[in-house]
C-alpha cells in the first residue's frame, strides 16, 4: 500500500488538493457572505497546480494535433510521390512516342523517294552473337517479303533479307563478313564491292589502283547486283590503303545507317528505283 502511494504520490496529491479545493469552493458558495481564510490559502496554492494541469492538457492537445497533422502530411506526400511517378512514366512514354513518330516520319519521307512496292517493317530481334551481323523484322512471306530483298533505313543501306518465314524475316547486315554490295564512289564513279569487316565497319574492295578515292568520299549502291536499287547511300570512306604492289586498293567505309540502333526499316525489291532528288 505504501509503495503504491509512493509511486503515485504526485497524482494522489493533485487529486486530494483538487478535492479539497472543490469542497472549499462548495462551502464558500453556500455561505458567500462569510469570508474563509482557509479557502483563500487553498485557492492561492491551487493556482500554480491548476495552471500546470491546464498547460499539460494544452500541450497534449497540441501534440495530438501535430501528430494528426503529420499523418496527413505523410499521406499527402505518399499521394504526391505516386502522382510524380505516374507523371514521370507518362513523360517517358510521351518521349518514346515522339521519337518513334519522328523516325517514322523520316522513313516515310524517304519511302516517297522510291518507286516500286516498298514495305515498312519493325525490327523485332537481333543476333546476340557479335560475329554474326543479323536482325529480325516483323514481315515475312505472307507480306510479300522473300530472300535477297534490300533492307534500307532513312540513313542508308541496312542489309538484305537472307531467310524468311510466313510472318518474319532475317536480315544480313552490311557489316557481316558474308555481305557484299556492288557499289560506286559517288564523286568519281569508281566501282568496287563493299563487304563486311567483322568490327562494325565495311571495306570497299576491288578498286583499281589508279582510281581516285579519298577520305570523305560518299559510297552509294551501283544497282548492278539486282538486289539494291541504284544510288542508295552506303557510307563514307574513312581510310584508303594503297599497297606498293598490285593493281588494287582498299577503302574503309563507315556505314551511314546506325545499325546497332535502327528500329524501323523499309523492305525494297531489286526492281525498285530511287527517284531524282529535288534540289
Amino acid at each position: 500500500m505504501l509503495e503504491f502511494i509512493h509511486d503515485h504520490r504526485i497524482v494522489i496529491t493533485a487529486a486530494a488538493l483538487s478535492l479539497l479545493s472543490l469542497l472549499l469552493l462548495s462551502s464558500t458558495a453556500q455561505r458567500p457572505d462569510r469570508p474563509d481564510p482557509l479557502a483563500r490559502v487553498v485557492l492561492e496554492v491551487m493556482r500554480p497546480l491548476q495552471a500546470a494541469v491546464t498547460a499539460g492538457i494544452d500541450l497534449a492537445g497540441d501534440n495530438w494535433n501535430t501528430y494528426v497533422g503529420l499523418i496527413g502530411v505523410r499521406r499527402e506526400n505518399e499521394r504526391l510521390t505516386r502522382r510524380l511517378m505516374d507523371v514521370e512514366q507518362q513523360l517517358v512514354r510521351f518521349r518514346e512516342a515522339e521519337a518513334a513518330e519522328r523516325r517514322v516520319a523520316e522513313l516515310l519521307s524517304f519511302k516517297s523517294r522510291l518507286d516500286g512496292t516498298v514495305r515498312p517493317a519493325l525490327v523485332v530481334g537481333r543476333d546476340p552473337l557479335p560475329l554474326f551481323g543479323t536482325l529480325n523484322i516483323n514481315l515475312g512471306e505472307n507480306d510479300g517479303v522473300h530472300r535477297n530483298m534490300a533492307v534500307i533505313s532513312a540513313n542508308g543501306i541496312v542489309g538484305q533479307t537472307m531467310e524468311t518465314s510466313p510472318h518474319a524475316a532475317r536480315v544480313l547486315l552490311i557489316t557481316d563478313h558474308n555481305s557484299g554490295i556492288d557499289a560506286i564512289v559517288q564523286r568519281t564513279r569508281a566501282r568496287g564491292i563493299v563487304e563486311g569487316a567483322l568490327d562494325g565497319r565495311c571495306v570497299m574492295k576491288y578498286l583499281k589502283r589508279g582510281e581516285d578515292v579519298e577520305v570523305g568520299d560518299v559510297i552509294v549502291t551501283s544497282g548492278l547486283d539486282g538486289i539494291f536499287p541504284k544510288g542508295i547511300l552506303i557510307g563514307t570512306v574513312t581510310h584508303v590503303t594503297r599497297g606498293t604492289r598490285g593493281l588494287l586498293q582498299v577503302a574503309d567505309v563507315q556505314p551511314s545507317a546506325p545499325l546497332d540502333r535502327v528500329e524501323e526499316v523499309l523492305v525494297v525489291p531489286g526492281s525498285a528505283s530511287l527517284k531524282d532528288e529535288a534540289p
